[in-house]
Formats: C-alpha cells, sequence, structure tokens
C-alpha cells in the first residue's frame, strides 16, 4: 500500500515470523518465490487484493488499483465515496447509496469476515465491478475483482433492445386490433346500410336500427327519436341496450336539433347538458354523449342519441371515434329514412285520394280482388258496402265546390274512424265510397252501415264563418262470393242495393239479399 513490492512484503512477512536466521539457499528460495508471485498478480486481468486478518490491504495489484480509483484513499483518509451496490447481480445486495465513510468502512469489515461473499458494485462514473471475497482459516482475505462495465453497457443495451421490440410487438398489436376493429365496423356499417335500403317501412327500418345498433355499438346504449305526425314533438321508435328513452321530447330541448348539426357533449370541455336528458344526468354529469340530427330530403325527421355507459369521461381519441361512427350510422339512417318516406309518398300518390287521403279506386279494386278469391278458396263471407252522400250535387250548387270538398273530407274522416284498421276505406270519385270488409259476413255489415247513419248526421261542418246544414248518406250492402265470384258483379250487386236504398227515401241502408233486394229500414 505503501508502494513495496510483493517480494519485499512476502519477505517481511517471513522474517517477522521467523526464529533467527535462515541460510541463504532458502533466503534465495523465498525471494524467487515472491518474485514468481509478484509477477502473477501484475499480469493477472482481474483486480487483486489481499487483507489481512486485521482488515488491512497489505497487497493490491494494478488492476486493482485501475478499477478501485480512490477506494485505497478512502481507507486512508476516510473521505465519502459515492456508490452503490447494483441490484438484481447478486444473491446478496447491499444499497449503501449515500452512506456514510463509517458505515462502508463496517460493510467492508463484515465482507472481509465471511467466509465467501460476493457482489457487484456500482459507481457514479458508472463502472460496475464484481467483487468477490475468499477467506482463509488465518483470517486474511482475498479479493478478486472482474470489471462488468462492457457486459454491463451490452446487457443495458440488449434490455433497451428488448424493450424497444416489446414496445413494437404491442403498437403492432395494437394496430391489428384496430384494424381488426374497423375492419368490423366497416362489415357491420355495410350490413346496415344494406337492411336499410331494403326497408319499404317505418317500422322495419326502426326494427333493423335497434337490432344493428346494439351489435356496432355494444358499450353505449341509445334511442332513435322521430318526429310525430303533427310535428310539435319527437316520439322514440326504437332504443337498444336498455336505453329509457323519455316518452316524448321536443326540439327545443336538444343543442344539437337547436344548432341543426351533430352535437358531441364533452368535446374539447363543451358540457352544455341537454333538457331531454334525465335529471340525475343533467346535475353534474361527466360522462360523453352524443346528440346527432337525421335529416330527410333537407328536412329534420328525428334524432340519434348515443350514449356510452361509461360514466365517467372518455379517453379523447376514444369517444371522438364513438363521435365519429354514430355520425355514419346517423348518415344512414337519415337516407334510410329518406327513401321509406319517399317510397311511401310515391305509393300513397299512386293508391291514396289527393282529397280524401282515404284509399282510391284503382288501390281498392286490386284489394278486393284479393279478397275475394281469398273467401272463395277459404269459403270466408265477407262483405262490400257501397255508400253515398244525398244530395250531394244540390249541396255543391247551393255551397259552392270548395264548402263540398270540405264536407268530404269531414265524412272521409268519419268513415275511417268507424270502421275497423283491417277494413278498406275508399272514395270512388265525386260524393261515391265503398268499404272492404273482410272475413265479415252480411249480418256484421248491415250493422256496421246502419251504426253510420246517425255519425254523419250529427257532422257539424264549418265553412268561414258558418256552420253547414247536416248531410245524410245512403248505402247497401253484399256479400260475397254469395252475391259473385268477381269483382264487377259485386259491384253491380252493391249499386243495386244502393239505388234501392235511394229509391226508399235515402238515408237509410239495403242489403242485396240472395234471391231479391231486400229494404232494411234505418232507425
Amino acid at each position: 500500500m505503501t508502494g513495496e513490492s510483493a517480494s519485499q512484503t512476502y519477505c517481511r512477512s517471513k522474517k517477522a515470523g521467523g526464529r533467527g536466521a535462515r541460510p541463504d539457499a532458502e533466503n534465495g528460495k523465498s525471494e524467487s518465490a515472491a518474485k514468481t508471485f509478484e509477477i502473477f498478480c501484475q499480469t493477472f486481468e482481474d483486480g487483486l487484493a489481499i487483507i489481512d486478518a486485521d482488515g488491512a490491504y497489505s497487497y493490491i495489484n494494478e488492476p486493482y488499483r485501475q478499477l478501485h480509483k480512490g477506494v485505497d484513499d478512502l481507507l486512508k483518509a476516510g473521505t465519502p465515496y459515492n456508490f452503490v451496490l447494483a441490484e438484481g447481480l447478486s444473491n446478496r445486495i447491499w444499497d449503501l447509496q449515500g452512506a456514510s465513510e463509517e458505515e462502508w468502512v463496517a460493510e467492508h469489515a463484515l465482507a472481509t469476515r465471511t467466509r465467501k461473499r460476493e457482489s457487484v458494485l456500482a459507481f457514479a462514473d458508472g463502472r460496475w465491478i464484481l467483487r468477490r471475497i475468499n477467506r482463509h482459516s488465518s483470517g486474511a482475505c482475498v479479493e478478486i475483482c472482474s470489471d462488468l462495465t462492457k457486459w454491463k453497457q451490452k446487457e443495458d443495451n440488449l434490455n433497451a433492445a428488448l424493450k424497444r421490440a416489446a414496445e413494437a410487438e404491442e403498437k403492432s398489436r395494437h394496430a391489428l386490433h384496430s384494424e381488426g376493429v374497423r375492419k368490423h365496423e366497416e362489415e357491420v356499417l355495410s350490413q346496415l346500410n344494406h337492411w336499410l335500403h331494403s326497408c319499404k317501412k317505418l317500422p322495419e327500418l326502426n326494427s333493423v336500427v335497434e337490432s344493428f345498433l346494439a351489435r356496432l355499438l355494444p358499450n353505449s346504449h341509445g334511442t332513435l327519436f322521430i318526429y310525430n305526425n303533427s310535428r310539435d314533438v319527437l316520439v322514440p321508435v326504437c332504443s337498444w341496450n336498455d336505453a329509457i328513452p323519455p316518452s316524448e321530447m321536443k326540439a327545443d330541448d336538444c343543442w344539437g336539433l337547436r344548432q341543426g348539426r351533430a352535437y358531441h357533449y364533452g368535446r374539447d370541455g363543451w358540457r352544455f347538458c341537454c333538457d331531454h336528458m334525465a335529471p340525475g344526468d343533467v346535475a353534474g354529469r361527466t360522462g360523453d354523449y352524443y346528440c346527432i340530427p337525421i335529416l330527410a330530403h333537407g328536412d329534420t325527421a328525428g334524432m340519434l342519441h348515443v350514449r356510452p355507459n361509461e360514466s365517467s369521461a372518455l379517453p379523447s381519441d376514444i369517444s371522438r371515434h364513438w363521435f365519429r361512427l354514430a355520425c355514419k350510422c346517423a348518415e344512414q339512417i337519415s337516407l334510410a329514412i329518406a327513401n321509406v318516406k319517399l317510397s311511401q309518398e310515391l305509393k300513397d300518390q299512386s293508391t291514396r285520394d289527393p282529397l280524401t287521403r282515404l284509399f282510391n279506386r284503382r288501390y281498392f279494386a286490386e284489394r278486393c280482388s284479393r279478397e275475394i278469391g281469398r273467401s272463395i278458396q277459404g269459403g270466408i263471407a265477407s262483405s262490400l258496402i257501397s255508400i253515398d252522400v244525398d244530395h250531394f250535387k244540390k249541396f255543391n250548387d247551393s255551397f259552392g265546390h270548395d264548402a263540398g270538398d270540405i264536407v268530404l273530407k269531414a265524412f272521409s274522416r268519419v268513415l275511417s274512424d268507424h270502421f275497423r284498421d283491417s277494413d278498406i276505406v275508399c272514395r270512388f270519385g265525386g260524393e261515391e265510397f265503398a268499404v272492404l270488409l273482410p272475413s265479415a259476413p252480411e249480418k256484421v255489415a248491415v250493422m256496421r252501415a246502419k251504426e253510420l247513419l246517425p255519425k254523419v248526421r250529427l257532422m257539424k261542418v264549418r265553412y268561414g264563418n258558418e256552420t253547414l246544414p247536416s248531410i245524410t248518406v245512403s248505402a247497401g250492402v253484399v256479400e260475397f262470393p254469395t252475391a259473385g265470384d268477381c269483382l264487377e258483379d259485386i259491384l253491380k250487386a252493391a249499386d243495386k242495393a244502393l239505388y234501392a236504398a235511394k229509391a226508399q227515401g235515402r238515408d237509410r241502408v239495403v242489403c242485396h239479399g240472395d234471391e231479391a233486394i231486400v229494404e232494411l229500414a234505418a232507425e
């Protein structure tokens, strides 16, 4: 430690332990052994140190000094040396970060008293050293130190490479998952589009929307609202995933409908809650929701409301993705509703009377032909009622055609309300009407016709500032296939019964019998 050579140290130790002078030959052998030991220690690649039984260094080779810069000075002068023992690389680990001189010396002394111990030192300058201590029976210790710096750097590089590989793998896995989710969403959207455009009626469309949105947005619940016929409120027509919508809502209750564009509650910190939300959701709500107007031919037809199941705010990227997906669904629903309404309008134009909105003569003839065939095949009696407004030409001449049109529309409403939904009410033209009653025998049809007469008499129709006079109607009833097996014969039989009712004084019902026309007095 003071610069003394290994041979000098070795010889000094021999003299101190000897009993008198030794022969020169033995001294020569000792010096030769000491020189050999010196050469071996200095050429040894690892650091080597000998610690005597008192815990003091008695020998340090040059590699040891290179590996432990300042350690020998620390033991002499006692100045603190900043180092840590690495964790995870040894069976016995000590954390001496910021240890004082006394703590370091005590730890070093403990290591020298142990039979066999190894640890790894990590120095502040980045060096890593493996320290192995072997204790001799005399109490002296031999410490061998190996430089692990390059190995540790390789290990760090390997760990960094493994970390980068794991991150890349996770990123790739996430990308594959995202791509799979995207393809699934595109597939379901394509199927939704196909089914929506196959719908001919709004109830069919509502059923498709409910089924597909439950699959496309499984972690959400929501409702499709559509304007009612009077367009004063919106009513829920379908919901998915146990949504509980209000029974109705006004357009002013929704920020999306007010602004005429999709509204994302919670986006960019905007949290103006819609009035159609439940009271418990309005106060202190943190979760996102979406209100997307449904447009048909440029007019607002309804609103799609979607709420993620998470009660707290979603991550912005997920919430934006759900919002875009909900908007895509709303676009397809809007187009489908527009197509269904257009189809319904075209169908109404071809099957409905433009004034009264009752079925027209062409549609009535088609339904009658089908019902006649069904009655003949199944042996089921059905009936047809032919109705005519009494003295309607005089009424038009007295009050004008506009007043006459108002009366016809009022009478049409009475007709529609009086008969069953399954009955087909038709305006043949002018003041002539007809009603098809499927699966209703003659007796039932006569009863329904007779019940209609007083309702017509009690009609109150206003035109301008005056109330128009009441009107009456006459009716002829025929049962088929008894009266005939083709529409032409059945209509002729019904007309004969109607003419008989008019001939008997009007405001009455006459039934076409099996052999002759029988008069039934009106009550």
